[in-house]
């Protein structure tokens, strides 16, 4: 689980936190070059009209304003109540809500979906169980699309790593003033457990972003995963 601590060292509540940095992380994080491309690539593979839920929505931008924009159906939630009045206005067409990715359910299943920086806050069995969230909401030979980072690019010592290596926990990050300690899958980490849900790793690639200083974040190696529903899971 990712553990907010603010700078005297106290414990910040993770809603409270992301309510209080929703006007300002669009500016810090939007521009993301690496992003804007992989939503490019991401699209590239869409059919027209397609269903696409944007998990961990945030202010809707640039990840359902650049999908509306094309003509997709969006479907949006994220935790935080401000974040989704940003996201509502900046798609009107849109469909948002307020709610948790660990209990939320779609209507109905999807041609896409992404999850774009907003798995920070799960652990590694909430990760895995989100996997298998994923395949119950993707048609076959619908799209996962996932921006997270990865483990061994934050380079934590060897005592971080869980025992399979597949993941690391307690790793230090310095975003929005605060210092978060997040758990990361690693590159083989997220190839495994996409496997196992039923999911065929198209594409992959990083691009360091580098946030501006009044962003108060570190840079981030950013790694991008395209992959597809298979059609043989059960």
């Amino acid at each position: 689980m990712a553990k907010l601590i603010s700078s005297d060292g106290s414990a910040v509540p993770t809603l409270d936190f992301y309510d209080s940095v929703a006007a300002d992380y669009e500016s810090a994080y939007g521009h993301s070059a690496g992003l804007l491309k992989f939503l490019q690539k991401s699209l590239s593979l869409f059919k027209p009209a397609s269903k696409i839920l944007d998990v961990g929505c945030g202010t809707g931008a640039p990840v359902a304003t650049t999908l509306a924009r094309e003509g997709h159906k969006i479907t949006g939630i994220d935790i935080t109540p401000s974040m989704i009045e940003l996201s509502r206005a900046a798609v009107p067409d849109g469909d948002f809500e307020v709610a948790d990715m660990l209990v939320y359910e779609p209507k109905e299943q999807l041609d896409a979906v992404f999850n774009v920086l907003s798995l920070f806050a799960l652990s590694r069995q909430e990760l895995e169980i989100m996997t298998q969230k994923w395949a119950k909401w993707v048609v076959a030979d619908g799209f996962l699309c996932i921006v997270a980072l990865a483990a061994e690019s934050c380079h934590p010592a060897q005592e971080f790593y869980n025992a399979d290596g597949l993941s690391a926990e307690g790793i230090e990050f310095q975003f929005m003033g605060n210092t978060v300690q997040l758990t990361l899958m690693t590159k083989e980490g997220w190839r495994v457990v996409l496997e196992r849900a039923g999911f065929d790793i198209l594409h992959t690639e990083e691009h360091l972003f580098v946030p501006s200083p009044e962003a108060k974040s570190q840079n981030e190696m950013q790694y991008f995963i395209i992959a597809k529903r298979n059609q043989h899971h059960i």
